[in-house]
C-alpha cells in the first residue's frame, strides 16, 4: 500500500496525461516507446550461522556482514501491445524454480495475470559470499543444504518489492543501448578446455573470454532512473576463505554507482544500477588464477574487479545513444533436459540426446584456480577410483549410477547421478528456458553457468533464428533456476570442473541451442510455442524447515544491549580502520528485521547525520559466538575511513533486536560508541 501512496501518486498524473494528450516532451526524443519503471529492495540472508552458497564447504559458515544483497528490478511496456518484461537481478549465488513460482503467485494475487513465469525473469549474479538455505530442492540428500524457510520468505518479499516498486512507478521513457570492452577484470580458468575448441572458431573471437559489457541506461523526461549492464566475471573474487556475507565485485559496482547517484536505500523510487551476470562460467576475476589477485587481499581484489567493471558502466552509461524502439516479448518454455533428443542440425554428424543429470569426480575436484574442492580429486578425472566408488556406492546406494549412464556420460567419471534417484533427489531435471526481445536487443535467459564458447554458440544460434529482428544479443544466465554448467561438447572432452559439472552429458549445450532456436523462431513470428515438458515440480511447502536462532537472547551480565565493550580512539586519519564492540542479541534471533547492523554517523551543525551504513563496502561487522548458544553476543564494528572523508566528529551506532521470551517477543536496542574525531 506504502508504494502505490508514495510512488503512484508522484507518477499517476503525467503517465494519465501522457495517454490522453499525447507525448510529453522529454528533452532526449521527440516521442516516448516504451513505459519504463525501476525498484530495489533488500533480501539480505542471515549473517552467522548459515553455509554459504557455491564453494560447498562445510567449514564456510558466515560470522557477520560486510555487503548487503539486493533484488533490482527493472520493467519495460510496449504501451500500444501491453506486453512487458520484468528483469530482476539479485544478489545471490542462485535462482531456484520455488522462488521463481512464489515471486510470480504473489504478483498475481496482486496484479492479475499481469505478470507471469515467462515474463518475468529472475537472474542471480552469482556471488559465492552469501548464505545459501533458500533451495527446497536437494534438502536431505549429499547435494542439499537445510532449508531455511524465512530467509526463502524475505527473498522472494524482496523480489516482489522490487517489481512492484517499477510496477507503481511506470512511465513514459526511453530505453538507451550502449556496450564497451571491460579489460583485465577476468581470465579463463579453463583454458586447457577452451583450447580444445576447434581452432578456426578460436580465431574468430580476438579473447578467450567475453570482454564486452552490455549496458541499458532507462531514461524518463525527469532524467535517468536506472541503469542495467550484463558482464561476464564469477563473483569469486571473496574466496572461500571469507566468513562474511558480501555481494561480491558486482555488488560494490552497483553500490559505488548507486552512491554516486544520491541513492540512500531509504525509500522506494531511487536510482537502481544492476550489474548483472552473464556467460561467466569459464571466467574468474582471481587473475593469478590461484584464488588470488590482483589485489593484496579479497577484499583488495574484489574492490578492483567492481572498479573495473564500474568505471566502463559509467562511461557507457553517458554515451548510450541507440535508443532501443520495436517489440517487446518473450518466449517461454520448460525443458527436461535429461531427455532432450538433439536433431542432427544442433549435434553433427547424427541425432543424439541429453541424459540423466550426474556429477563428474572432475566436479568433486572444484575450480582449483577459484579453490579447489575435495583433494582426493583432480580437474581432468576420466576413470573411476575403486575405494571412492565403495565408499559411495555404501553410503549412498540410491546415487549409484546404471552402466547406461555411465555409458551415455563419456568421458565423464561419474561420482554421483541424482537423475537416476529414487525417489527424486529434488535436483531440478525440467528447467525453465526463455528468449526475451526489447526492440532490436535478444536476452537470451537459462539456468546455467555457460562457459566463454558456448555463450557464443547459443548466440550465433539465436542470431541464425531471429535474423534482422535483433542486432544485439546479450545472455543473461543463472535465471529462473540452476541446473550447473554448460561446456561446449569439444571442452566437455578434457572434464575439466567444468565438464564435471556439465549434468546432462556431452550433448547438454546443442539441446540448449535447439530449445533457444526454437523460442527465437516463435519469438520472431509471434506464433506459439511448443510448451515442451511439463513445469518442473514445486517443492513448496513439501520440505521442512530449520528453524533460525535460539528461543530467546541471553543478557550480558552487568551490562545491557547495545553498551559498548570496546571504545574506538580519540582520532583516526582517512584510509585508517576505526572499530568498536558491543555487547548484542544473536543476529538470527532478529532476522529477518534488521535492515541495518551498523551506521557510521558525523556530527553537523549539532545534528548527528549518517554518512555510511553496512549496505556500504567501507563498513564490517563481525559477531561472536555464531552458532547458537545459550550465551550473550557481541559485535565488532569496524569502518574503513575513506580517503576523501571530511574533518570533523563521527561516531558509530549499532542497531538490532533482541528476543526477550520463548513467545517471540522481542524488543529494538541501539548502542552507541563514544565520539572520535578524523583529522
Amino acid at each position: 500500500m506504502y508504494l502505490r501512496t508514495a510512488i503512484a501518486r508522484v507518477r499517476a498524473m503525467s503517465l494519465m496525461l501522457s495517454c490522453i494528450c499525447g507525448v510529453p516532451n522529454m528533452g532526449v526524443a521527440e516521442e516516448f516507446r516504451y513505459h519504463i519503471g525501476c525498484g530495489s529492495a533488500d533480501i539480505t540472508g542471515p549473517v552467522v550461522g548459515v553455509q554459504f552458497w557455491g564453494f560447498v564447504r562445510a567449514d564456510q559458515i558466515g560470522t557477520g556482514l560486510h555487503l548487503r544483497q539486493r533484488a533490482r528490478a527493472f520493467l519495460v511496456v510496449n504501451p500500444a501491445s501491453q506486453q512487458r518484461l520484468a528483469f530482476v537481478a539479485c544478489d545471490l549465488g542462485s535462482i531456484t524454480h520455488e522462488l521463481h513460482r512464489e515471486v510470480v503467485d504473489r504478483l498475481q494475487r496482486e496484479y492479475g495475470d499481469t505478470y507471469s513465469l515467462a515474463n518475468v525473469i529472475i537472474s542471480a549474479t552469482h556471488t559465492h559470499a552469501a548464505p545459501g538455505g533458500f533451495w527446497h530442492t536437494g534438502v536431505g540428500t549429499p547435494l542439499g543444504s537445510p532449508l531455511c524457510q524465512e530467509y526463502f520468505d524475505v527473498i522472494a518479499s524482496g523480489v516482489v518489492s522490487a517489481i512492484e516498486q517499477a510496477h507503481e512507478s511506470l512511465q513514459p521513457g526511453e530505453l538507451r543501448f550502449a556496450e564497451g570492452e571491460v579489460l583485465d577484470a577476468g581470465v579463463n580458468r579453463s583454458r586447457v578446455a577452451y583450447l580444445n575448441n576447434p581452432a578456426e572458431e578460436r580465431a574468430l573471437y580476438n579473447a578467450d573470454t567475453d570482454t564486452t559489457m552490455t549496458l541499458l541506461r532507462f531514461e524518463t523526461a525527469d532524467g535517468p532512473i536506472g541503469c542495467l549492464n550484463w558482464f561476464a566475471v564469477h563473483p569469486t573474487t571473496m574466496t572461500y576463505n571469507n566468513r562474511l556475507v558480501s555481494s561480491d565485485n558486482k555488488g560494490y559496482a552497483e553500490v559505488t554507482f548507486e552512491r554516486e547517484r544520491g541513492v540512500t536505500y531509504e525509500q522506494p523510487g531511487e536510482f537502481v544500477a544492476a550489474f548483472a551476470q552473464s556467460n561467466c562460467g569459464d571466467v574468474t576475476g582471481n587473475l593469478n588464477l590461484n584464488n588470488t589477485g590482483p589485489g593484496k587481499d579479497e577484499f583488495d581484489t574484489t574492490r578492483i574487479i567492481g572498479e573495473r567493471q564500474l568505471l566502463v558502466a559509467r562511461e557507457l552509461f553517458e554515451q548510450a545513444n541507440e535508443v532501443l524502439t520495436g517489440p517487446v516479448g518473450v518466449q517461454q518454455t520448460f525443458v527436461d533436459l535429461s531427455s532432450v533428443e538433439v536433431t542432427e542440425e544442433f549435434a553433427g554428424g547424427g541425432p543424439q540426446s541429453t541424459a540423466p543429470a550426474a556429477y563428474g569426480y572432475a566436479f568433486a575436484a572444484g575450480s582449483t584456480e577459484d579453490g579447489g574442492g575435495h583433494p582426493l580429486f583432480q580437474e581432468g578425472m576420466k576413470e573411476s577410483i575403486e575405494f571412492i566408488e565403495l565408499t559411495l556406492n555404501t553410503q549412498f546406494p540410491e546415487a549409484r549410477p546404471s552402466e547406461e549412464l555411465r555409458s551415455r556420460h563419456k568421458p565423464k567419471a561419474i561420482l554421483i547421478a541424482p537423475g537416476e534417484m529414487k525417489p527424486e533427489s529434488g535436483i531440478a531435471q525440467t528447467l525453465s528456458l526463455s528468449v526475451a526481445r526489447v526492440g532490436q536487443l535478444a536476452i537470451v535467459a537459462g539456468p546455467a553457468e555457460f562457459t566463454t564458447m558456448s555463450g557464443r554458440r547459443i548466440r550465433e544460434t539465436v542470431r541464425a533464428a531471429m535474423g534482422d529482428e535483433v542486432r544485439h544479443i546479450v545472455i543473461a544466465g543463472y535465471s529462473n533456476g540452476y541446473a550447473g554448467y554448460v561446456t561446449t561438447y569439444e571442452e566437455y572432452q578434457t572434464q575439466q570442473y567444468e565438464g564435471g559439472h556439465t549434468l546432462f552429458g556431452p550433448w547438454t549445450l546443442a539441446a540448449y541451442q535447439q530449445e533457444y532456436a526454437r523460442l527465437a523462431k516463435a519469438l520472431c513470428e509471434n506464433g506459439p510455442v511448443d510448451s515442451g515438458s511439463q513445469e518442473t515440480s514445486d517443492l513448496r511447502g513439501q520440505v521442512e524447515s530449520t528453524p533460525l536462532g535460539t528461543e530467546r537472547d541471553v543478557s550480558p551480565e552487568n551490562a545491557q544491549f547495545g553498551d559498548v565493550i570496546t571504545q574506538p580512539n580519540e582520532t583516526y586519519r582517512p584510509g585508517e580502520s576505526v572499530s568498536a564492540q558491543f555487547w548484542t542479541s544473536n543476529p538470527q534471533n532478529s532476522y529477518p528485521h534488521e535492515t541495518s547492523f551498523v551506521t557510521v554517523e558525523r556530527l553537523s551543525q549539532d545534528e548527528w547525520m549518517p554518512v555510511a551504513s553496512d549496505a556500504d563496502w567501507s563498513t564490517k561487522c563481525t559477531f561472536s559466538p555464531t552458532r547458537n548458544v545459550s550465551k550473550p553476543y557481541k559485535v565488532t564494528v569496524q569502518w574503513e575511513i575513506p580517503d576523501d572523508a571530511p574533518v570533523g566528529t563521527y561516531r558509530l551506532t549499532h542497531h538490532s533486536h533482541a528476543r526477550l521470551d520463548e513467545s517471540g517477543n522481542s524488543a529494538v536496542f541501539t548502542g552507541t560508541s563514544d565520539v572520535f574525531r578524523v583529522e
